[in-house]
């Protein structure tokens, strides 16, 4: 897990009585309307402050979105930097083979993809592989070289595309699907270590994780810490360009 300069540095300063002055008002906010009619909190619309979260929750709980939206809106990142996050919700389902227009865009214009579950990254995949009219036949191994995010200049001109997508994970089970798939490289996977770095595994997860899947308990805090760790990167990589 990649920890950005840029946050920690910011993130010391926060903590020190020294004239420096942040913005006080959080700029987290859901472009998209939630069921629960949740309104959206102002933010700085000028794109290149703006880090676009797309979230795959484990199910549509209406508190779990209010609670973790909360949570991102009121972390210190956000009062540091002034960054604005566009967060959006893309249901996780296992009966639908492609994501509808709108989820499409969201996941087009993602700079980091929240996975909640297993179940959830290997969703996401399947969408993508049939988005980008993947061969079911074709070898994993091949199939771990393929990009991890649709690209809009791709669908357009033709070809597989390079578009990149960082994830943001709530449990190191999580993080290892990723990277399991050969679609993301460690660096740019986000997950509490608890002191263990999450490491490739040759075999399947699909019975060690999914039978408890829907009843994982998720620390909204420590999700939320690994997102904003990816934030201060993706904000690092639109600075510099």
């Amino acid at each position: 897990m990649q920890m950005s300069l840029l946050y920690w540095i910011l993130l010391a300063l926060s903590s020190i009585s020294n004239g420096f002055v942040f913005p006080q008002t959080a700029t987290a906010r859901s472009k998209l309307p939630l069921s629960n009619g949740l309104e959206q909190a102002s933010g700085n619309d000028q794109e290149s402050e703006t880090i676009n979260i797309a979230i795959f929750p484990k199910n549509d709980d209406d508190a779990f979105q209010i609670a973790l939206i909360n949570v991102l809106r009121d972390h210190p990142f956000c009062k540091m930097t002034g960054a604005s996050l566009s967060i959006e919700w893309i249901p996780t389902t296992t009966d639908e083979t492609s994501w509808t227009k709108s989820e499409l865009e969201i996941v087009t214009r993602a700079d980091i993809a929240c996975f909640s579950t297993v179940s959830s990254v290997k969703s996401y995949l399947s969408k993508l592989d049939n988005h980008l009219n993947v061969d079911p036949k074709l070898p994993q191994e091949e199939r771990r070289k393929l990009p991890n995010k649709p690209d809009m200049i791709a669908d357009i001109m033709g070809g597989k595309g390079s578009a990149e997508v960082m994830a943001a994970c709530p449990l190191s089970e999580t993080a290892r699907e990723c990277l399991n798939s050969g679609r993301w490289t460690a660096h740019n996977i986000y997950y509490p270590k608890d002191g263990q770095s999450v490491e490739l595994k040759t075999e399947s997860l699909e019975n060690e994780i999914e039978e408890g899947d829907e009843e994982i308990d998720i620390d909204l805090d420590v999700w939320a810490a690994s997102i904003m760790q990816a934030a201060g990167d993706v904000q690092e990589q639109k600075f510099w360009g």
